[in-house]
């Protein structure tokens, strides 16, 4: 057997080396620029949609007061209206129960003098009864006549 040296494998080493070395650094090359292109496109895409998130949450936020503004005179005219009906209810409520307290006021007092003048009838006709019968009214207990 033949005893080969290291000398005689470089040229050989080198042949099967050398261009794998050079497809390696090839490929790292390659991944470098190609990685770069890809973070400085990431960092476009993002720096566009942060612009277009913040234009959104701006229009957004815009009319989000706008709608709330909104809804606070519509819910301020409302209670108002609501606030004004209310009065307008009451003071009509007043109205028409002082109206029926006085109607009511005048029959009581329309019934009282008519019941007034039915006891001086019943009076008369019982004093006529009386006299008729020949009878009196029996005298008052002694303790009413203190009292009085």
């Amino acid at each position: 057997m033949q005893v080969v040296t290291l000398s005689d494998l470089a040229p050989i080493l080198a042949a099967v080396v050398g261009p794998m070395l050079a497809v390696m650094f090839a490929m790292m090359r390659y991944q470098h620029v190609d990685s770069v292109k890809t973070r400085s496109l990431m960092h476009q895409l993002i720096g566009d949609s942060n612009r277009e998130n913040r234009e959104l949450i701006a229009t957004s936020n815009r009319e989000t007061r706008e709608f709330v503004e909104r809804s606070n005179r519509e819910n301020r005219e409302l209670i108002e209206t609501s606030n004004r009906e209310a009065r307008e209810f009451v003071e009509r409520s007043y109205r028409e129960n002082r109206e029926l307290i006085r109607e009511n006021r005048e029959l009581i007092e329309k019934n009282h003098s008519e019941v007034t003048a039915g006891l001086g009838e019943v009076r008369e006709r019982l004093s006529y009864i009386e006299g008729y019968l020949r009878q009196s009214l029996p005298p008052p207990p002694e303790g009413d006549a203190q009292a009085a």
